[in-house]
């Protein structure tokens, strides 16, 4: 049985990342790393999703997807609809996305990250002018990254080892 403390500990800590992950996206970063940036929040919110479905779901990402838009000045909804999606099919996939070591489960990650940018980039295509160029997508490659390094910290410190065990 879990108490109160444990509940409200659970979810300050769900708070507390996705907080990092919104300041992250602050940062004035510069020179060639802006460019394989990850999507902070949308890892974030894609990794709480996952692991805490009860607490984080369609709606706290869709309001982290409007602030997100109020931070890039990108069209109002953009980022929120594609987060809401990426929700969507990572619940959708929970189960089979758990069974898997940190490298697979980065690997099943790269289309659903590939397509919530697609779906960004789509939405901001409609709404106001196609994108510049294709460089657009390397976030992408940097959410995949930063997903295997989290699962892989979260594997070490849930003591399982690189190894899997069957």
């Amino acid at each position: 049985m879990i108490n109160a403390a444990q509940k409200a500990g659970n979810w300050r800590r769900v708070m507390g990342t996705l907080a990092v992950a919104v300041l992250l996206e602050q940062l004035p970063w510069a020179g060639w790393v802006i460019e394989l940036l990850p999507d902070f929040v949308l890892v974030g919110v894609l990794f709480w999703v996952l692991h805490q479905p009860a607490k984080v779901g369609f709606g706290l990402a869709f309001m982290l997807g409007l602030l997100a838009d109020f931070q890039d000045g990108a069209v109002f909804g953009q980022h929120a609809i594609a987060y809401v999606i990426g929700v969507y099919v990572v619940l959708f996939l929970r189960l089979r996305l758990l069974q898997f070591d940190p490298l697979r489960q980065a690997a099943q990650l790269f289309p659903i990250f590939l397509a919530v940018q697609l779906i960004v980039l789509l939405v901001g295509w409609l709404a106001v002018t196609p994108p510049v160029g294709l460089g657009i997508l390397m976030p992408v490659l940097g959410s995949t990254v930063l997903w295997y390094l989290i699962a892989l910290f979260v594997r070490l410190l849930h003591g399982k080892g690189l190894q899997d065990h069957a």
